[in-house]
């Protein structure tokens, strides 16, 4: 004889307690409806919170073609709803700033932890309820195919949720080393985590059992290049020791090369390092870059840090010198083809100087000689934050099968919505809330 579940019903469920997810949650609630949110964690928040709370995203469909690569037509649901977004968030009160440029975007640094955990307020507040500590085990089908609500168990035991809609929104696979294996790289398997740990792939999961399909091809994350620690895993250590000024920086793999546009960003930079040899690079910069970038915060509201004095100090393998020779031998100690390395460097400042279209790989931007002593040199590994390669979905986040057919009552946002972005970035913050809101909005909550 087995037990029967307890049956609850609601107008929305939503699994995943994240920026996706609450945001998704607390749009409807607001507008009426009955949500049950439920969470794998003992608090909502998700990676949000682990975040700097900078909301931004590109500031043209050109600009997010460029550095975010992902599918335009998703993309630009993003850029259309950022607006909605912030002007939500300005009524509900929630402390924003001006407007400031980050990285190729703009965006606001906003109150994080008040919009979340407001978000969660106004579903309690509409009779709807936030169930943490909760596995989805799953997703159920009726006769006719449509996803009706989810299975889920709880220590004090199990609840069959049912719904008219259906949101994933658990927040990509970044914490399965063996999905990030199988999916972006071998190398990935060994990735230094600065997210969450719940996010392990199991929304998508979801998704595929009840006909939807993924995107194979992307292989994409946003994460940086971080320096080596002796305590990794700490929150502060997740922005301290990311080393953002790669972009104006060299990168070198273990036989001395560059194998990458540096100036497409960091987060690209992370990207195209988990391909090289032992999934690490010698970052290379110079006086000048260290005083203008490597001291200076990325966004306006973050205090300033020194991040190769913060790295050595962390248990980071760097070097400060007068001399390129210096650097050399330093590389050489750590694994590095110390002669490469600076005949690489030589090469690059002399073709920067005069030949700057015959660099291979090129560069965008920042196409300057790096040749002020004293020379800085670090080695960084690849850190990730959340995959891109998610389900597939429309622009009004359903998610699709294989033939381009909706999964009828099934919805995804954030990192379980696949290919808004591809090997480049455009703020998952906005990801996450504008893919939310657009989700809900789908379910019938506008």
């Amino acid at each position: 004889m087995t037990d029967t579940p307890t049956v609850l019903e609601c107008d929305l469920l939503v699994i995943g307690g994240g920026m996706a997810g609450l945001s998704a949650a607390g749009w409807a609630a607001e507008r009426g409806a009955r949500v049950v949110v439920v969470e794998r964690a003992a608090d909502i928040g998700g990676s949000a919170f682990l975040s700097g709370g900078v909301l931004w995203t590109a500031t043209s469909p050109g600009r997010m073609r460029l550095y975010a690569g992902g599918d335009e037509a998703l993309a630009a649901v993003i850029l259309s709803t950022y607006p909605t977004a912030v002007e939500w968030m300005r009524k509900r009160e929630i402390a924003i700033s001006p407007a400031m440029p980050v990285l190729h975007g703009r965006g606001y640094q906003i109150d994080i932890i008040a919009h979340l955990r407001g978000c969660a307020s106004m579903v309690e507040r509409a009779a709807g309820m936030i169930a943490l500590e909760t596995e989805t085990v799953a997703l159920v089908i009726d006769d006719e195919g449509v996803v009706a609500g989810a299975d889920t168990a709880h220590r004090d035991g199990s609840v069959r949720i049912l719904a008219p809609h259906t949101i994933l929104a658990t927040g990509g696979y970044q914490g399965s080393p063996e999905k990030r294996a199988e999916r972006i790289h071998p190398n990935a398997r060994e990735m230094r985590l600065r997210a969450n740990p719940f996010s392990n792939g199991r929304g998508i999961e979801l998704g595929q059992e009840a006909g939807g399909a993924i995107d194979t091809g992307n292989r994409g994350f946003y994460g940086h290049l971080v320096s080596d620690s002796r305590e990794w895993g700490l929150e502060r250590h997740f922005t301290g020791l990311s080393q953002y000024h790669s972009e104006y920086s060299l990168l070198l793999n273990e036989a001395g090369h560059r194998f990458c546009d540096e100036t497409m960003g960091d987060h690209c930079n992370s990207y195209h390092t988990v391909m090289q040899h032992n999934a690490r690079a010698l970052c290379f910069w110079d006086a000048r870059i260290h005083a203008e970038h490597a001291t200076r915060p990325v966004v306006a509201t973050a205090p300033p840090l020194d991040k190769m004095a913060l790295a050595i100090e962390s248990g980071g393998q760097g070097i400060v010198a007068q001399q390129l020779d210096d650097v050399a031998r330093f590389a050489d100690r750590h694994g590095f083809d110390g002669r490469q390395v600076k005949a690489t460097i030589e090469d690059y400042n002399a073709k920067a100087r005069t030949a700057w279209e015959r660099l291979s790989p090129g560069r965008a931007d920042h196409c300057q000689p790096i040749d002020e002593a004293p020379f800085y040199a670090l080695i960084v590994y690849p850190a990730i934050t959340f995959t891109f390669g998610g389900l597939r979905v429309n622009g009004a986040a359903q998610v699709l099968r294989e033939d381009g057919a909706p999964v009828p009552g099934l919805l995804a946002a954030g990192s379980d919505a696949g290919s808004a972005f591809g090997i480049g970035y455009a703020g998952g913050l906005a990801l996450a809330m504008t893919f939310g809101i657009v989700a809900a909005q789908t379910a019938g909550w506008r």
